[in-house]
C-alpha cells in the first residue's frame, strides 16, 4: 500500500465530546490519500469507545493511548507512527473543511520547493452554528525573524513537510502552553518559508469563556519562549547563522503577553490579583505603558470576539466593572477609566450601536466616536 501523503495528528484528552465533529471531518474531505492518528492522552471520558467506532468505518484512523502527558507528548507520539509526507497537527475540538486536504495538496504541488503552507481559519462555537471572526494570511516567504516576536497561526491551519519536521525535532514537553510556537520559531530559524492560502480552510473552536484558562501558565510558556529568542538555539545545533531579538526589545514584548493574559485573569473577576501582579511585573521590567498597550486585554483568549447583543450585555455587566476597578487600582482617574474603558470594549460598544440604532446610524455615531 503507498504511503499516505499527510498524516493528521490528534492528541486528545477528555475531549470526546468534540471527536465526532474533528474526526467527521476528515471523513468528509474531498481528498481522500491520508491518515489520522488519534493520541488518546490518559482520557477518562468516551474518547476511546468513540475512537473505536470511527476505527470500524474508516481504516484511515489510527488510534493508540497513553498516560497522560501532555499535548506536546501527545503530538510527539503521533510523529512516531505518521507515515505522510505532510504534517498537520489538528486538536481534537477543532475540524477542517471539507476541501481542506485538496486545496493544500494543489498549494504543495504549485510550491514543491516549500516546506510550509499556511491556510485562513474562522472561529466557531460549532459547525454550522455561530462564526464569530476569520482570518486570512496573504504573506508567503521567509516567516523568520517576524515569528520570533509572533506565532504564525493555529497549529492545524499550518501544513508542514515531513523533512523540515525531521530537522526541527519534537515538540517540547517541557512547555505547558505555547509549544506550537516554539516549534514554528525553530522552524524559521532553519530558513523555512510559507505559502499563504487566502481561503479559509480550517475551524478554530471558540468557547465564550475564559474560566478555564490559567493565566500564570500562559504568561510563563510566553515569557519563556521569548526569552529563547534572544538566544542561540542548542537544539539546533550549528544548522543556523540568524540574528536574535534584541535584549532591549523584550520588556516591550513582555508587555504585550503580560497585558493579554491579564485580560483573561480579569474576565475571571479577579481584579485584586491582575493589580498586584500587574504591579510586580511592572516593577521588574520598568514598562513604558501607553494607552493604547491596553487594547491586548481584549483578545482571543478572552472577549475580543463576543458579538451578540445577549453575550455584550453580559460582558459589560459583569467584566466591565472588573476592568474599571483594575485601572482605578493602577492609579488611573475617572476621566482616564473612561476612555481606557471604551478602548478595550470598543469592538462590543460600537456593536451596541448597530443593534441599537441599525446599520447606518450605528456606523454614524461609532465614526463620531458615539459610543
Amino acid at each position: 500500500m503507498n504511503s499516505p501523503l499527510f498524516s493528521i495528528i490528534i492528541p486528545c484528552y477528555n475531549q470526546a465530546h468534540f471527536l465526532i465533529d474533528c474526526l467527521g471531518s476528515l471523513l468528509g474531505q474531498t481528498f481522500t490519500n491520508w491518515e489520522a492518528i488519534l493520541v488518546n492522552d490518559g482520557s477518562t471520558d468516551r474518547t476511546a469507545d468513540l475512537a473505536e467506532e470511527f476505527l470500524q468505518k474508516d481504516a484511515r484512523i489510527q488510534f493508540i493511548s497513553q498516560s497522560n502527558q501532555g499535548l506536546s507528548a501527545a503530538r510527539n507520539a503521533g510523529l512516531h507512527l505518521a507515515e505522510g509526507e505532510y504534517i498537520l497537527f489538528l486538536d481534537a475540538d477543532d475540524w477542517l473543511e471539507p476541501d481542506c486536504l485538496q486545496t493544500f495538496f494543489e498549494a504543495t504541488l504549485a510550491n514543491p520547493s516549500l516546506s510550509l503552507f499556511r491556510a485562513g481559519y474562522a472561529y466557531w462555537d460549532r459547525p454550522g452554528g455561530t462564526k464569530f471572526h476569520e482570518h486570512l494570511p496573504f504573506i508567503n516567504g521567509p516567516i523568520y525573524p517576524q515569528v520570533l516576536t509572533a506565532n504564525i497561526g493555529p497549529c492545524h491551519s499550518i501544513l508542514i513537510r515531513r523533512d523540515l519536521v525531521c530537522k526541527v525535532g519534537e515538540f517540547d514537553i517541557t512547555l505547558k502552553s505555547c509549544e506550537d510556537w516554539d516549534f514554528w520559531m525553530r522552524s524559521g530559524r532553519l530558513g523555512a518559508e510559507i505559502y499563504s492560502i487566502p481561503k479559509v480552510l480550517v475551524a478554530y473552536r471558540y468557547v465564550l469563556t475564559s474560566m478555564s484558562r490559567h493565566p500564570q501558565v500562559m504568561y510563563a510558556a510566553l515569557s519563556e519562549v521569548s526569552r529563547r529568542a534572544t538566544l542561540p538555539d542548542p537544539r539546533l545545533g550549528n544548522q543556523t547563522g540568524e540574528e536574535l531579538v534584541s535584549l532591549t526589545n523584550l520588556p516591550n514584548i513582555q508587555k504585550n503577553h503580560l497585558i493579554t493574559v491579564l485580560g483573561v485573569l480579569l474576565h475571571q473577576g479577579k481584579a485584586k490579583e491582575a493589580i498586584a501582579w500587574y504591579l510586580q511585573e511592572s516593577e521588574k521590567w520598568q514598562w513604558d505603558v501607553q494607552g493604547k498597550d491596553w487594547s491586548h486585554l481584549s483578545s482571543y483568549l478572552s472577549w475580543a470576539y463576543f458579538s451578540s447583543q445577549a453575550e455584550i450585555f453580559k460582558l459589560l455587566a459583569d467584566t466591565r466593572p472588573v476592568v474599571s476597578t483594575f485601572f482605578f487600582g493602577l492609579g488611573y482617574s475617572a476621566d482616564e477609566i473612561k476612555n481606557l474603558l471604551r478602548l478595550v470594549f470598543g469592538m462590543q460598544l460600537k456593536k451596541l450601536n448597530h443593534f441599537t440604532y441599525g446599520t447606518y446610524l450605528g456606523a454614524a455615531l461609532n465614526k463620531l466616536g458615539r459610543y
